[in-house]
C-alpha cells in the first residue's frame, strides 16, 4: 500500500510538472491515485496543450451555463461565442440495465453502497443466466472485456463450475471494499488497483497458469500487458 501511494505520489508530480495544469486551472482537487483506482484517466491528444495555448481550446469551469443567441453564458456573467455545442453527457449503464431486466431482478442489481456485484467482474450472483461482460472498468478495458470473454466461454463450455451465490457474492462485495478502500469514486467499478490479481484469478479458473511470462526474470522485473493474456488452447 504504502510502496502505491509513493508511486501514485511520483506520477502525480511528474504530471503537474510536465502538463501545464495548474496554469489552466485543471488541477483535481482528489491525489492521482484515486484517478487510478476509479479508471479516470485521460490521453491528452498530440499538441493539445500547444493549442490551448494558441487560444484555440478554451478551458471553463461552472456550475450553471445557458444558451444566448451567440453561445453560452455562464453563471460569472462570462459569455463564450460558439457555432455548435456538443452535449457529452456520458451513460448510465446501470440505469438502462434496470429497464431492461424485469423484477424482481432490477432491484438485486446493485448493493445498497450503489455497486453491481460482479463475480469475476462478469457474473451477478443473484441473476441467473446473464453476464455482463465490460462493466467493471480497467485502465484497459479492451483487454479485461477480451479475457472475461474467454472466462465467460470457458464457463459455457464446462471448464470449470461456479462456486455457490453466497461465495460469488462475498467474493464481490470483498472486491467491492477494496476500490472503497482505494478512491472516493468506488462506484465506477474499477479493478486497476487489483488488476492483475483479477486476471490471476480467471487464469486460475480456466486451468491457465497464472505466471504469464517466458521466464522468472521477466515475471519479476517486466509490467503485464495485454499480450500476456493469449488464449492458451
Amino acid at each position: 500500500m504504502e510502496q502505491r501511494l509513493g508511486i501514485s505520489k511520483f506520477i502525480e508530480s511528474y504530471l503537474l510538472w510536465k502538463l501545464p495544469l495548474e496554469k489552466y486551472g485543471l488541477k483535481p482537487e482528489h491525489p492521482f491515485e484515486e484517478d487510478f483506482a476509479s479508471c479516470q484517466l485521460a490521453i491528452t491528444p498530440e499538441s493539445f496543450f500547444n493549442e490551448a495555448d494558441k487560444g484555440k481550446i478554451i478551458f471553463k469551469r461552472a456550475s450553471k451555463w445557458w444558451f444566448w443567441n451567440g453561445g453560452i453564458e455562464f453563471d460569472d456573467n462570462t459569455k463564450m461565442d460558439a457555432d455548435v455545442v456538443l452535449l457529452a453527457t456520458g451513460y448510465d449503464g446501470k440505469k438502462k440495465l434496470k429497464t431492461i431486466l424485469p423484477e424482481p431482478f432490477s432491484s438485486l442489481l446493485e448493493c445498497p453502497s450503489g455497486i453491481m456485484p460482479l463475480y469475476r467482474g462478469t457474473v451477478h450472483p443473484s441473476i441467473p443466466n446473464m453476464a455482463f461482460v465490460g462493466y467493471v472498468d480497467s485502465v484497459s478495458i479492451l483487454y479485461t472485456s477480451e479475457i472475461r470473454s474467454m472466462w465467460l466461454s470457458g464457463l459455457l463450455n464446462n471448464k470449470f463450475n461456479l462456486p455457490s451465490a453466497e461465495k460469488m457474492l462475498s467474493k464481490a462485495i470483498k472486491d467491492m471494499e477494496t476500490m472503497k478502500n482505494s478512491t472516493r469514486f468506488y462506484k465506477r467499478n474499477c479493478i486497476a488497483t487489483f488488476g492483475i490479481n483479477h486476471n490471476d484469478e480467471i487464469c486460475e479458473d480456466l486451468g491457465w497458469h497464472t505466471w504469464r511470462k517466458k521466464n522468472l526474470f521477466k515475471e519479476a522485473f517486466t509490467p503485464y500487458s495485454a499480450g500476456d493474456y493469449k488464449k492458451q488452447d
